[in-house]
């Protein structure tokens, strides 16, 4: 009999996972960043694009009230996998910020169970596939 670490995820822990990203939606338009960063672990950890690594959920809130103004964000091909406790689901994005042309590109997320059985994210990280602003690509 597999360990508990060995375990598939199960169609629940899949549609809780897929989830986290409709929620992330909800809460980035409404600009609800306290319950965005309430998805995250304690400590959790977002790398975003050209800035530093943010760490903890009062840093994460601080972060996305100093965010443009976000006008629309889609997810696309989510998909989310794992075992255990232990999952990461990844996706594009199309990002839409007021006074600032559409960005498109794609983020990573890692997911931790505890043991309560509630999800969290633990780190996410997202990347635009434009060149850099200023740049010659």
């Amino acid at each position: 009999m597999p360990t508990l670490t060995e375990m598939p995820l199960t169609e629940k822990d899949q549609t809780t996972l897929r989830q986290f990203f409709d929620d992330c939606i909800g809460f980035v338009k409404a600009g609800d960043w306290t319950s965005w960063a309430a998805m995250y672990e304690e400590n959790g950890l977002l790398q975003p694009p050209h800035a530093p690594a943010i760490r903890g959920r009062s840093k994460l809130v601080q972060w996305g009230e100093a965010f443009p103004a976000v006008e629309n964000l889609e997810f696309f091909d989510v998909e989310v996998h794992g075992e255990g406790n232990l999952a990461w689901g990844a996706s594009g994005y199309t990002l839409t910020l007021r006074d600032l042309p559409p960005d498109h590109g794609k983020q990573l997320v890692v997911f931790h169970r505890a043991a309560d059985g509630k999800w969290t994210i633990v780190a996410g990280s997202f990347n635009s596939d434009l060149p850099v602003p200023g740049s010659s690509e």
